[in-house]
Parts: structure tokens; C-alpha cells; sequence
């Protein structure tokens, strides 16, 4: 009976010590988060079209989800090229729209718009430029604003 108590005490001591955590000395690391603006458009009781305030929607990525009402800037994890697409459904009494939305590499669509002036050729080069410094790792990613057309 000794022997067995003796090897069970053995057993939950070697256990214990293989449990025994690292000291974390890395500072916390800050995550910046995205900010997204989503606004709603559709037609205006006095006729025409244009943005209608004071919307209830919701936001689901499959990560995370959200309520909210129009228009919004919407604060969202940013997991960097692996960004969830949003899916975004707006919903009035009489009418409703929804909208997918994936992240966009921030840094290459920045790199784009600036060989916007410069001619077919110019764009051609700064594309390919573009395209060969372009790293998932380090580049930015975000979400462009978001609409949702209400039908």
C-alpha cells in the first residue's frame, strides 16, 4: 500500500512539473484594429435617391459579429491578409440590402492609384513594380467604405 501511495505522490509530482509554464518577458503586443465605414443609400421618402440615416444592420465575418445602425465606423480585428470577408445586411421596415465586402492590401491599392497619371506604359511598369515588392507580410490591409444599396 505504501508503495502505491508512494507512486501515485511520484506521479502527480512529475505531472506538476511538466506543467510548469515559461515567464512571458515580451512586452504585450497592441493588434491595431480596422476601421470600416459603412453607410446606406436607397430612395428617399420625398422622391430621388440618396443616404438614408438611422439604419439597423448587422455585420458577420464567420469570426465575429456586430449590430450597429447607419451610418457607422466600425472598429474590426485586423488579421492582415488572412481579413475575414464581411457580410453586411441592412433591413428598414419597407425595404433591405446587403452587401459582402473582402479586406483589400491597402499598400499595393495605394501603390496603384499613384501610377493612375502617369499613361499606359507608366501604369504598366508601376504595376509590375508594384506586384514585385508586394509583401502580404508587411503590407497593410483594410476595408474600402462600404454601401449598402436598400431595395
Amino acid at each position: 500500500m505504501n508503495i502505491t501511495k508512494l507512486g501515485i505522490m511520484g506521479l502527480v509530482a512529475a505531472s506538476v512539473l511538466a506543467c510548469t509554464q515559461m515567464e512571458i518577458t515580451q512586452p504585450p503586443v497592441t493588434i491595431v484594429p480596422n476601421t470600416v465605414q459603412v453607410r446606406t443609400n436607397g430612395k428617399l421618402s420625398g422622391g430621388g435617391f440618396g443616404e438614408i440615416p438611422g439604419v439597423q444592420c448587422s455585420l458577420d465575418s464567420g469570426v465575429y459579429k456586430a449590430t450597429f445602425t447607419t451610418p457607422a465606423n466600425l472598429i474590426v480585428p485586423n488579421y492582415g491578409p488572412n481579413s475575414p470577408a464581411l457580410f453586411i445586411r441592412c433591413m428598414t421596415p419597407t425595404t433591405s440590402g446587403s452587401v459582402t465586402a473582402s479586406s483589400v492590401n491597402m499598400t499595393a491599392q495605394e501603390r496603384n492609384n499613384s501610377s493612375a497619371g502617369t499613361g499606359l506604359l507608366g501604369a504598366i511598369i508601376i504595376g509590375a513594380v508594384n506586384e514585385a515588392n508586394r509583401d502580404n507580410l508587411n503590407d497593410d490591409f483594410g476595408y474600402n467604405p462600404i454601401v449598402v444599396s436598400l431595395r
